[in-house]
């Protein structure tokens, strides 16, 4: 009769650290990984800083995903195209597909810009989370630990970026 009795709170303990465990993990994948920035970088930023790196940059590896990234050094950080194929463009080839990543990296933070074009979440273009809409820009929360702003850093450097020619 004991055992049962022990038993049966063990089976209570497990089901509320179960539930406790459950609760813990909707609140982490609830939290906000992106943030849209169209406003502070627009689409036709994005774009014309593509153009740039591709133009005057050169090619540099700075991940394990891809290999000969489109990359410019503008001094206090450094840029790197990403293909919006992923691996099936593991050389970034610009004949093979376009560009939807744009990472900006200083000593202390990688930053990842995300430009979500018209055509693209049909198409299952590398990078889209839920939620995010097309015709948007979005800063990336590539470690994961979520956020409510945008760092000063990252809006002084796209303020750089929108004056580069």
């Amino acid at each position: 009769m004991k055992s049962l009795s022990i038993s049966k709170s063990v089976i209570f303990l497990l089901v509320l650290l179960n539930s406790v465990n459950s609760f813990c993990q909707t609140m982490t994948s609830n939290q906000t990984h992106f943030l849209k920035i169209t406003n502070q970088f627009s689409v036709e930023d994005f774009e014309k800083v593509k153009e740039f790196i591709l133009e005057k940059g050169n090619r540099k590896t700075y991940r394990n995903l891809d290999n000969n990234n489109p990359y410019y050094d503008f001094g206090k950080f450094e840029s790197y195209l990403g293909a919006d194929i992923g691996q099936q463009n593991i050389y970034n080839d610009p004949k093979l597909s376009d560009f939807n990543e744009l990472t900006l990296k200083d000593n202390n933070n990688y930053f990842k810009i995300l430009i979500v074009r018209k055509g693209d979440i049909q198409a299952l273009k590398r990078g889209i989370l839920d939620g995010m809409k097309e015709n948007e820009i979005y800063f990336v929360d590539i470690y994961q630990t979520g956020f409510i702003k945008i760092p000063d850093s990252l809006l002084d450097y796209l303020k750089y970026l929108k004056e580069i020619n």
